[in-house]
This record gives structure tokens, sequence and C-alpha cells, in this order.
């Protein structure tokens, strides 16, 4: 994938349409597309969307569903998405691999209990980490923060990363693959945790905020730095406005529940007893470089990698 990004990087021309079509206190670019794998953790967004956040700062935001944030960066590049509302692994890879600058706008989603698990069925006799040495774990995406925290979840119990199988899969996926016997365990979000413990009966084998990973830092909004240096304004209030609906939505139970379940096309009887993780008001780069440190130690970067170059810094 990331040799893919490289071949849109080298063909990037730099599209996305003439700036300075605004008034000189508006954004420059009113229209944007923002991409994202539809979730909890983009609720802000979602919030920005239905509460109008977008439209009080002068913006019109398309909301684009994408099974995997890796693949968003080509389409940065070629100027048909504007936004990634990713993980932050991803940034951090594209940029320490030199394929692209990469400019965070705001934080997104960290975790909070029982919202990232793994989970397998209660018939797999698979009742602890410590049962999961040599099993197949399906995460929604390799080299990911997901099979960053499998592995680090697995550690204290003397599983290493070659001692189980991860396979890519969509989380939506992962409950069925898990009834069919396709997998053993699967590294599940919300609301999927829930969808699958009500309809498989599956169970907890371990919840992945804790100890080490405990409000780990999950995913945010980002830019190309060539585009957030082209559209300041806009990028302005784009964070903006994402701020204020991660502040709804850590405040606001009961918002954060309707436009979930409107968003995500939910059931309220799923909303309404799903697990909720934490969205930060601001991006923090002390919390954002855990990412880097663990990507570090799980060989995915070579060298230590200071995020503050992702944050104009």
């Amino acid at each position: 994938m990331m040799a893919g990004i490289a071949v849109a990087a080298a063909a990037c021309t730099g599209h996305g349409g003439p700036a300075g079509t605004a008034g000189a206190k508006g954004p420059e670019k009113r229209d944007l597309v923002v991409a994202v794998v539809p979730a909890e953790a983009n609720a802000g967004l979602y919030i920005a969307q239905a509460k109008g956040l977008f439209t009080k700062v002068g913006l019109h935001v398309t909301i684009k569903p994408v099974v995997s944030a890796q693949a968003v960066i080509p389409a940065m590049l070629h100027g048909s998405v504007d936004v990634d509302g990713g993980g932050y692994v991803t940034y951090i890879l594209a940029q320490a691999k030199g394929i692209v600058r990469i400019r965070i706008l705001a934080a997104g989603f960290a975790l909070g209990p029982h919202v990232n698990e793994i989970i397998a069925l209660s018939r797999a006799n698979i009742q602890s980490p410590a049962d999961l040495r040599g099993k197949t774990i399906a995460v929604n995406q390799m080299g990911s923060v997901a099979s960053d925290l499998t592995y680090t979840a697995l550690a204290p119990y003397g599983i290493t990363p070659d001692q189980v199988h991860l396979v890519a899969m969509p989380f939506p996926a992962m409950p069925g693959a898990l009834a069919a016997g396709k997998i053993d365990a699967a590294y599940e979000t919300e609301p999927f945790v829930t969808e699958a413990v009500k309809r498989y009966g599956v169970q907890a084998v371990t919840d992945l905020d804790g100890g080490a990973t405990q409000d780990f830092p999950l995913t945010g909004y980002a830019v190309l730095g060539s585009w957030a240096a082209r559209y300041p304004r806009t990028a302005a209030a784009f964070t903006k406005a994402i701020e204020q609906g991660n502040a709804i939505a850590a405040t606001n139970l009961a918002v954060l529940q309707q436009v979930l379940s409107a968003s995500l096309h939910l059931s309220p009887n799923i909303t309404g007893v799903m697990a909720t993780g934490t969205f930060p008001t601001s991006a923090n780069p002390v919390q954002i470089q855990r990412a880097a440190d663990l990507m570090l130690h799980y060989g995915q970067l070579k060298e230590p990698f200071d995020v503050t170059s992702l944050m104009g810094g």
C-alpha cells in the first residue's frame, strides 16, 4: 500500500481547486470531503455535521465512508479527499517513510473502557489472552494500531507476535467470521462489539483499555501539509468545528447516542448500551507520541519519530 502511495505522490500535481475563492476572513475552500471508517471513533465529526457546526464556520462537509484509512492518502494526493479521519499510525508511517508530509488538525478518539476488545465466541474456550497462542486473530488493518495493541495485550502472557496469526478484515465482517469459524478471535471496536454480543453471544477476551495502553490515542483528523499551507483558514475552521463536536460527544451522552444511531444506522438498543470512548478536544502531542513509541517497539519504525513534526512543530 505504501508503494501505491509513493506512486500517487509522484503523480500528484496539486489538485484541489483554486485558493482564495472565499472572503478574506472566511475559509478559502468551503466544500470538503472527509474520509472515515464508519465507527464510534468519528462521533465528533458526525455531531459537527448533524448540529450544523461546519455550517457555522462556513464549511460544507461531505463524509465519505471507507473500509480502511490507509487507502485515503493516495486520494488526498489526487485531490478527491481533503481530510482523513484515521489512525495516527497511518500518518506517522507515511511521513516517516518520506512519502508525504502530514498535518494533524484535530484529535479524534482515544480508548475508553470496553470500547476496543479482543472478542471470541463463548463456545471457543478462549477465556484470556493466554489462550490465544497459535490462534488466528482478525484486525481491521495490518501494521496498524490494532496489531500493536493486540501484541501489547498478549505480551504479559509471554506470547510474541510470531506466535499468533493476524488477518486483515473490516470491523463489520468480524462477528460473522467468528460465527462461521473463519477466525478464532477479533480485535473489535464499538458499535460492533455490542452488536456481536447481542447477535452471536461473543465474550470479551480482554479489554484493550488498560495498563500501558489506557486512554491510548487512536485516531485524528489530518490533511496534507501542502493542503494546510494552501488553506489555513479552512484548516482552522474545520479544527474548530471538530473540537466543538468532540466536546459534545464527551459531555452529552444523549446527543452522542442519537447521532451515532442516525449516522451509523444503529438501533437504540445498541447505542443505548454500547461503551463510549474518549473524545479529546485538542490534539496533544504527548499523547500522540505514545503511538509512535509503540510503533518503534514493534518495528514499524526503524528509528524514533517526533510527532510534533505532524503538528507544525
